[in-house]
């Protein structure tokens, strides 16, 4: 009897140490973060660019420095969130009433921000891990999202 609860007391130990490691790395893995070999203005406008020569919409761009200081916070520096949508993957997912629970992440979002040494930051939902944990139809469009957002970036990020 000792050995067995010796071996449950293990298992339930390594249960709470994989929660615990799982829970800590996780806020990591969902965002990735890249830094701009471009200024702030430059960024957004690339990040636009390459979205449109790729066919996807830009529904709007958040001007939040804009949005905050008018609200009375001053020191806010400079930072911008440009939703992205392209049509065909957003129909692939939304014609599905079984998927259409994954509006609550859409559309796709990038963040674009300034940090207090000046280096300008671009951050997004990790898209190909997003797609892993879906399945089925969401993970083959999240998939290829993932693969042309990896290509917007490619023009902006810091090698």
């Amino acid at each position: 009897m000792k050995t067995f609860n010796t071996v449950l007391l293990g298992l339930a130990t390594g249960v709470v140490l994989t929660a615990a490691a799982t829970w800590a790395v996780m806020p990591k893995l969902m965002i990735t973060t890249h830094e701009s070999r471009l200024g702030f203005d430059e960024t957004v406008a690339t990040l636009q660019t390459a979205a449109t020569g790729k066919q996807w919409l830009i529904p709007k761009v958040y001007d939040m420095q804009a949005s905050l200081k008018k609200e009375g916070y001053t020191d806010m520096s400079k930072l911008s969130i440009l939703s992205l949508c392209q049509p065909h993957y957003a129909y692939n997912i939304l014609k599905n009433d079984s998927d259409k629970f994954v509006t609550a992440v859409m559309p796709c979002r990038m963040g674009v921000y300034e940090t207090a040494d000046g280096k300008v930051m671009i951050s997004g939902m990790n898209m190909g891990l997003m797609s892993k944990m879906f399945g089925g139809n969401i993970a083959k469009v999240m998939g290829g999202v993932a693969d042309e957002e990896a290509q917007m970036l490619s023009q902006v990020v810091k090698q």
